[in-house]
């Protein structure tokens, strides 16, 4: 079929509550269309390097858009001056164009990177005014090593039309030589999150994984900023006790109760767990995205099945599903199948469902405008010798969660409209 639709394992009772009794808000109707594995970008035959991977989307809805457009970007290493690659689809994901390029240049960050290489993309529609940027604006966030290798840097640029050109905003943090061994001091792996506990009017954090804290082989930290230009100290979201240890690759959500949750790998654990699992995926909940440090740390292990989702995580809350609860949708980079909990993250309420969308490093999800419905954009795997940009549709039944949906007032789990929705706490001005 053209979906992935969902196939249910039976669970046990600690797992969730079945799909087929929902408890909750209004009933949910889908207006996306279904699809799968839409083709977006292959490189050209005559490129030397035709690997891509760590695809990442954004989808234009915080400046009370209607059209639904898309944006989507991911690693490649084209034989001329490097560049991230932005594509849009204004069909919900049917067909895609490239729209622009991201260059990081010389002019604006004293680093020659046409020979280097640009990795590890994300992007972040600001849903207020931030600084000298207004809502609507699309911020973007690349971690560059220059021609000479000497140096990790976290870049953020940004667009005032939509993704079709792009301005230097500043650089967050600089690291040294990409390296993995401990002990060298590379920083990696940027994403964009908007900081509204913490800081009113909200900031934008940019978290990323970081080798330059002695005490820890690595350690996941951010940075926030109250106007894009100047960016606070270092804060820790996950620094393990014991040195070996690496977590990295963050990602973060919104849940419907309020609560954040941020799912990561972590290198080297010493949780007894199978040789399968080397990066075994492991996630904190916090009241506030910027208080992770001292939160509980949880093993993603399914209930259903005992799999154990292992590197480059991505998490996402719809307010869809079974149970009133809605449900968080959790990708990794060694199964074709995603991981789904009813449960706000309980731990032992975790279980996976089949999708049509292969293995890649570091798969991207994104709530579509209905919340029925999940993308996943698949870049590849990463060091594969030729991958292909892919996208696809994931459904998830159920009904809305109380307060959620399309009668809700603007309450989605996607949207922001006139700095009212659900990134402002469901309605008080911002």
């Amino acid at each position: 079929m053209l979906s992935s639709t969902l196939l249910l394992p039976l669970l046990p009772v600690a797992a969730a509550v079945p799909w087929g009794t929902p408890s909750g808000g209004g009933s949910s109707s889908s207006s996306t269309p279904d699809f799968d594995n839409v083709t977006i970008f292959v490189a050209p035959e005559n490129w030397a390097r035709r690997s891509t991977s760590y695809a990442r989307v954004a989808l234009l809805n915080q400046n009370c858009e209607t059209d639904n457009v898309l944006l989507t970007t991911f690693t490649l290493t084209p034989d001329d001056e490097r560049y991230y690659p932005v594509f849009a689809s204004h069909d919900q994901g049917q067909s895609w164009e490239q729209i622009s390029k991201i260059y990081f240049s010389q002019d604006d960050t004293g680093h020659d990177f046409s020979q280097g290489f640009l990795a590890q993309p994300d992007f972040l529609e600001l849903p207020i005014d931030v600084g000298e940027y207004p809502a609507g604006t699309v911020l973007f966030t690349g971690m560059g090593q220059p021609n000479d290798r000497s140096s990790t840097n976290i870049y953020v640029y940004a667009s005032r039309d939509k993704g079709y050109t792009w301005e230097f905003v500043s650089q967050v943090a600089q690291g040294g030589p990409a390296n993995t061994t401990n002990g060298a001091t590379p920083i990696w792996e940027p994403f964009l999150l908007m900081s509204p506990v913490s800081h009113s009017p909200p900031w934008v954090m940019n978290a990323y994984s970081d080798q330059r804290d002695p005490a820890h082989g690595q350690k996941l930290a951010h940075q926030s900023s109250p106007d894009l230009k100047t960016w606070g100290p270092v804060v820790d979201d996950a620094a393990e006790a014991n040195y070996t240890q690496r977590p990295g690759m963050t990602t973060m959500a919104k849940m419907g109760n309020g609560m954040y949750i941020f799912t990561y790998e972590l290198g080297f654990s010493t949780d007894g767990l199978p040789t399968n699992s080397p990066y075994a995926v492991h996630y904190r909940i916090s009241s506030d995205p910027e208080s992770f440090g001292d939160a509980a740390e949880h093993l993603l292990r399914s209930s259903s099945d005992g799999k154990i989702p292992s590197s480059s995580p991505y998490v996402v809350w719809t307010p869809v599903g079974p149970t009133g609860k809605g449900t968080l949708v959790v990708s990794d980079g060694s199964y074709s199948e995603v991981f789904m909990n009813t449960d706000y993250g309980d731990p032992g309420a975790w279980f996976t469902v089949e999708t049509t969308h292969g293995v890649g490093y570091s798969r991207s999800l994104t709530v579509m405008p209905d919340e029925t419905k999940v993308m996943l954009v698949n870049g590849g795997m990463y060091n594969t010798s030729v991958t292909v940009v892919s996208a696809g549709i994931i459904d998830v039944p159920g009904t809305y969660a109380d307060g959620f949906g399309p009668e809700a007032s603007g309450k989605d789990s996607v949207s922001s409209c006139g700095g009212k929705g659900f990134w402002n706490n469901w309605g008080e001005e911002w």
